[in-house]
């Protein structure tokens, strides 16, 4: 398996790096939990790429997960492939048209390893609907997302505000010990801000309201392990070269452990990621 996740790389960097408008951005991690019961600390990898060529924006990303675990109860450490696919379309001037893959491979969690995630957005004008499937192997998510932008420029300033509504809901949750705790719907909202002032560019955001299995950042990001967050927020700020740009992010939580109601657990992150345009 491991043997075929290096060729599809290979392939989708050789495919893509040779052509026009073309991103390749490369991100490490590090993060830490507080009152887990059965995380300690991890890192995490990526690359992403992007190639836009016409109307068409072709997007893969690979992430690679390492967590330390606390033995017992888990019997090893926490490793975690996940693998994105994103092609976009624009219709036109307002409309943009997407579809998402995601697949998980993860040697711990058994419920969700192998489960594949399945999503459609359409966007228009200030508006973006997404609506995302996710199979796992006793259990289905169902996500319903609705975004609104507005974006304004005063002189060098530019700024975008994004808002956020997420209905979550799950199927046969009760069918296994894994998610038997969680409840059937959740609702979350958010919200983002984001500015510019010529090369430099800073972000905030917060997340309100539970959610659990939730998919994120316009899909590429899926978070697939019994943890039922109702708290989120988050900070950053890049710059901008002409050869691409560098990103520095921070990320703070709060979650519950379903499958053993540990509450209180809180999730540190720190990003870091390069990108480079050609």
């Amino acid at each position: 398996m491991q043997k075929n996740n290096a060729f599809l790389i290979a392939i989708c960097i050789a495919t893509l790096s040779y052509a026009e408008e073309t991103t390749v951005k490369v991100s490490y991690e590090q993060f830490n939990f507080t009152h887990s019961k059965k995380k300690d600390k991890g890192k995490r990898a990526g690359l992403h790429i992007t190639h836009k060529e016409d109307k068409n924006l072709y997007e893969f990303k690979y992430e690679k997960t390492d967590t330390d675990t606390f033995k017992p109860p888990l019997q090893k450490d926490l490793k975690v492939d996940k693998y994105y696919f994103k092609y976009t379309y624009q219709l036109d001037t307002k409309q943009v048209f997407s579809l998402n893959y995601i697949t998980i491979q993860d040697n711990i969690m058994k419920e969700t390893d192998g489960g594949a995630v399945y999503g459609l957005g359409y966007h228009y004008d200030n508006f973006d609907i997404k609506q995302y499937i996710t199979d796992y192997k006793h259990f289905n998510v169902y996500q319903s997302d609705l975004h609104y932008s507005i974006k304004e420029t005063y002189g060098a300033w530019k700024f975008h505000a994004k808002f956020l509504g997420k209905y979550i809901h799950l199927q046969n949750a009760k069918s296994n010990n894994f998610s038997k705790n969680a409840k059937k719907d959740y609702y979350t909202l958010g919200v983002k801000l984001h500015t510019h002032y010529e090369d430099y560019h800073f972000g905030v955001g917060a997340f309100f309201g539970k959610r659990l299995f939730a998919v994120l950042n316009n899909g590429f990001k899926v978070q697939h392990h019994a943890m039922e967050f109702n708290k989120s927020y988050m900070c950053g700020l890049g710059k901008h070269y002409s050869w691409g740009e560098i990103n520095l992010k921070y990320v703070y939580q709060e979650a519950t452990e379903i499958p053993i109601d540990n509450k209180h657990v809180k999730v540190k992150n720190i990003i870091f990621s390069l990108g480079y345009h050609f």
